[in-house]
């Protein structure tokens, strides 16, 4: 799969699906989008989508075929992803790909006929911003459709990372889970306010895990270290299969973060833009570490 020569079509253009389509046409690649929620893209919001490289196509089928990668991109429910996949498959003898961030591909691929060319490529929104891109192979996937998906996206500058079998929730997704449930596990204790604990974060764990990631932290501490360390402390983490008691009650308020004006925290528009500013900055100075710096063992 050669770029800028290769052919993309989208199935879905939510949030996700329309930021996936600016990023592969921001690189020459021919898109091609559907949804049947939209007949039209406002070009005022997305300017890209004028670009001769992007169409919007009437129906499925005309978007996926003949096209070299097709992404299923609609909403996360299993019943809809398989519906969607299976009539991609239909049209197209290309490699399918899904942007799910909770389905295994083992749920997913028996939709697809000829399931040796599907693949979960899971895209971090906004993904034009964020270089990861977690490819999970189910376990009829070909190592070539797997080779030529890495090859396409690690031309297109962004960093493909392959997992050695599934999981639910795949790497990250799952480290997130683990470390807010341990951050909300020491706010419901009083132990220390949601603001402490994103400052011990932000000043102080972030910038070494962006440099060498928590395992090159350990690494570069001393697994022996480490070892007294998990030692001790692991049999106190919290291992609860319950929502913080934070958590439920914001939720159950109604408060549900910056969608809503409040969460943990107060949230207007300005200050959240100041934030996701910040965040950009923060990729574009991440982006200069060698990800080639630590040869796992």
């Amino acid at each position: 799969m050669n770029l800028p020569a290769a052919v993309v079509g989208i199935a879905g253009l939510g949030t996700m699906g329309l930021a996936l389509a600016e990023l592969f046409v921001s690189q020459n690649i021919e898109v091609r989008g559907f949804d049947p929620r939209r007949d039209a893209i406002a070009s005022d919001e997305h300017p890209w989508s004028l670009r001769d490289n992007f169409s919007l196509s009437s129906s499925l089928g005309d978007c996926v075929r003949d096209v070299d990668l097709a992404i299923e991109a609609v909403v996360e429910d299993v019943d809809v992803k398989n519906s969607v996949l299976a009539e991609i498959a239909l049209h197209t003898e290309g490699i399918i790909a899904s942007n799910t961030s909770t389905f295994m591909p083992s749920v997913l691929a028996p939709s697809v006929r000829n399931p040796e060319r599907f693949l979960v490529a899971h895209f971090f929104n906004p993904p034009q911003l964020v270089p990861l891109v977690e490819i999970v192979p189910g376990p009829a996937t070909s190592t070539s459709a797997t080779a030529q998906v890495v090859d396409l996206l690690s031309a297109m500058g962004r960093h493909p990372v392959l997992l050695q079998k599934e999981c639910p929730g795949f790497v990250a997704n799952r480290l997130q889970a683990a470390i807010l449930r341990e951050a909300l596990a020491l706010v419901d204790a009083g132990i220390a306010s949601p603001g402490a604990i994103d400052d011990i974060v932000k000043s102080g764990l972030a910038p070494r895990w962006a440099a060498a990631g928590p395992i090159g932290v350990a690494d570069l501490g001393g697994l022996d270290i480490w070892a007294r360390v998990s030692a001790l402390l692991f049999p106190l983490l919290s291992n609860t299969a319950e929502p913080s008691a934070r958590l439920s009650s914001l939720t159950t308020q109604g408060h549900l973060g910056s969608k809503t004006g409040q969460g943990f925290y107060e949230h207007d528009p300005k200050t959240d833009a100041m934030t996701f500013r910040d965040m950009e900055r923060h990729f574009e100075l991440g982006v200069r570490f060698s990800p080639e710096r630590f040869s796992a063992s």
